[in-house]
């Protein structure tokens, strides 16, 4: 047996004047919003702007200073990686160098301690060798792990 069920659909009658105010605040939007986001952009946007650009400028005049601190290089047996390596032990830094290539590694991390100023060997400019691929994540927590093991109490 098939039942049929019929739906009444009642509408409220629409008042006219609804219609024309809701028009009417529709219309008054399109024009006074647009207007409003303008008029924002170009008062606060250009200060904003001017700021971070001074920002930008003076942080790139004042030098890293990164001595005892502790740099995780990855790609440091060749390349830029290496030459980063180079960089930041003549600034001083802990390194942590990472790669695939453990002899080449060795060759970095030798020239990386010969690099250190006096003032810098005080400090002991030590250098961990993990031989590692950065491409695979158990490398990345057993590298992390390594480094906060030796490093993180290495004053």
């Amino acid at each position: 047996m098939l039942s049929v069920l019929n739906t009444i659909t009642v509408t409220a009658p629409v008042n006219h004047l609804q219609t024309e105010l809701v028009d009417f605040i529709h219309h008054l939007l399109r024009i006074i919003f647009p207007l409003l986001t303008i008029l924002f952009l170009s008062f606060f946007m250009p200060p904003y702007l001017i700021l971070k650009l001074i920002s930008n400028i003076s942080r790139s005049f004042r030098p890293e200073n990164v001595a005892g601190k502790v740099v995780l290089i990855t790609g440091a047996s060749s390349g830029i990686g290496e030459h980063i390596a180079y960089e930041y032990a003549r600034k001083g830094a802990h390194l942590a160098l990472v790669a695939r290539r453990e002899d080449r590694l060795g060759a970095v991390a030798d020239k990386s301690r010969r690099l250190g100023s006096p003032d810098v060997l005080i400090i002991s400019t030590d250098v961990l060798i993990i031989p590692t691929d950065v491409s695979r994540s158990e490398d990345c927590k057993i590298v992390v792990d390594k480094a906060v093991d030796y490093f993180g109490c290495h004053k």
